[in-house]
């Protein structure tokens, strides 16, 4: 971490994604630009965990405060009449050492891919310098290929069975000697010719054109994604969710993702436990974290895509009702029960960006695991959305079409006097919520240093399971917890489980300090 008055910064999920997005800003650009060339920089420097066959969200602010989330996530394809379940999509199980997940992939795991519509859409509206600069870094590493880092060599391994699933995919993450290392360099050539058309011919080549046909042909015999999803397939506009809280407002992604209303019920019910009188702690944070957990699985997943969802969901009185229940829980003991899917990798990274006029941006994207998919002649690997029981609650292929599917992203932007303070996102799955949910209390609530807050120890509840990075418990928070029927599982150092926060943080006096999360490889660079 550094400080600076006035300069430009991107965090990141890798040193050449930041260094990406921060050289757009030293050329130039703003913030869109960076966030744009960092995006899809990441899909050479961390190519399993997102790509340009995904999807993903961008929160916008600008100086003033005002805001705007741009959804570019996955969407469920009106497939093939009364055809599904479709043929393609098989169970792959996936050794994550301490438990075995099952993931679907295949033709029929692929949803609609939104990303690279977001990205082209928000950067000719947003931008400052042409497409081209912007996507020089990224066709050029795409072409000369990038170093493997030991933490990308390794999620490249531990997703073999899917990587592995077909012969094109296999050969994209191979070498002569087998499946990448570290040290070795993944390149996509095809990627660069790809961006390098979508800059000469715009992105509707890929939603409507030639590439538009060639993705629908990838995806057939035995998927459900057709040339009219595609055709449809435009960047959609949200109101972000503004949450009042923390001395601010909390800028985070509406519904129908679950994330942002997920951390806003936490951080309500914190405050509303607080008022009454209990004191700040791992226990309480604890039994919040839990609480959002059984908030979720009443009637959540079958209402978020409801319109006033947010509202009713994070209305005052049904956060004092949780209130009441869990002060009555902490002082009598017992209980309850919930499931959450335990999604034990999370395949996103995250990118935050701030350039020296004081646009923030806020950015999560994903490619699932992958469907072990690739569209030939273009780089894209194609994501396994819809086999991803954590984002289809309801069921797989349960959605209308044109649905966007229910992500736990949450890119989010906490401003002060109007303007932005701290930018801040996770990948990780459902851990990313209480990710984000303990930076922001350390560094907003705390007045910890950002470095500090994003290094700290982390806790994440599943269950009645707590899991704790070493140092996350004192004595008197893990006999309190034990009290309340709670399992502790310590880790023995921190862990890629427990999310990746890549935060950016601008103080009254415009000091800008900033933070990648070594959890995830994260890293600052500097315009």
């Amino acid at each position: 971490m550094a400080a600076s008055r006035n300069r430009g910064c991107v965090a990141a999920g890798h040193p050449i994604t930041a260094e990406a997005g921060a050289g757009i800003l030293r050329a130039g650009g703003n913030a869109v630009d960076a966030a744009v060339a960092a995006a899809c920089m990441s899909f050479l420097a961390e190519p399993v965990l997102t790509g340009a066959g995904g999807g993903g969200f961008m929160l916008l602010c600008r100086p003033d405060g005002a805001s705007l989330l741009l959804d570019g996530f996955a969407r469920m394809p009106a497939g093939l009449g009364e055809s599904t379940p479709p043929e393609d999509f098989k169970a792959i199980p996936v050794d994550f050492g301490d438990t075995v997940q099952t993931f679907h992939i295949g033709r029929g795991s692929v949803a609609t891919p939104g990303l690279m519509s977001m990205l082209f859409s928000a950067q000719q509206r947003y931008g400052r310098i042409p497409m081209r600069e912007v996507l020089a870094p990224a066709m050029h590493a795409a072409r000369h290929g990038v170093t493997l880092n030991a933490l990308q060599a390794s999620f490249i391994h531990l997703l073999d069975p899917i990587l592995s699933s077909t012969g094109p995919c296999k050969a994209m993450h191979s070498s002569k000697d087998g499946l990448l290392k570290a040290g070795e360099s993944f390149s996509n050539p095809d990627l660069a010719n790809l961006l390098e058309l979508l800059c000469m011919e715009g992105v509707d080549e890929m939603y409507l054109g030639d590439v538009a046909r060639s993705i629908v042909s990838a995806c057939q015999p035995g998927g459900l994604l057709g040339m009219g999803d595609l055709a449809a397939c435009r960047v959609i506009e949200r109101r972000p969710l503004n949450i009042k809280a923390l001395n601010g407002v909390l800028l985070s992604n509406p519904p129908p993702s679950s994330g942002g209303p997920l951390i806003g019920f936490s951080l309500l019910l914190l405050e509303e436990m607080r008022r009454q009188g209990h004191g700040m702690d791992a226990s309480l944070l604890t039994e919040c974290l839990r609480e959002s957990s059984l908030a979720r699985n009443a009637d959540f997943d079958a209402m978020v895509h409801r319109h006033g969802f947010a509202d009713d969901f994070l209305h005052k009185d049904r956060i004092d009702r949780h209130a009441v229940g869990l002060a009555e829980r902490i002082s009598r003991g017992g209980a309850r029960s919930s499931k959450e899917s335990a999604n034990r990798h999370g395949s996103t990274t995250h990118i935050s960006v701030l350039d020296k006029d004081g646009m923030a941006v806020s950015m999560t994207t994903s490619n699932g695991e992958g469907s072990g998919i690739m569209v030939p002649g273009t780089g894209i690997h194609l994501n396994n959305m819809l086999g991803e029981e954590d984002i289809n609650p309801l069921g797989f292929h349960q959605l209308k079409a044109g649905e966007t599917l229910s992500s736990m992203m949450a890119p989010s932007i906490l401003l002060r006097d109007g303007r932005p303070a701290l930018i801040l996102g996770s990948g990780g799955s459902n851990r990313l919520r209480g990710a984000i949910l303990q930076v922001l209390l350390r560094h907003a609530e705390r007045s910890e240093p950002i470095e500090k807050a994003v290094h700290a120890p982390r806790l994440h509840p599943e269950g009645y399971l707590l899991d704790a990075e070493p140092g996350a418990l004192n004595a008197a928070g893990y006999n309190a917890l034990r009290q309340l029927g709670w399992k502790i599982r310590q880790w023995s150092d921190t862990s890629v489980y427990f999310g990746g926060v890549h935060a950016i943080s601008m103080s009254q006096h415009g000091i800008v300090e900033a933070a990648g999360d070594p959890r995830r490889g994260g890293a600052v660079a500097w315009a």
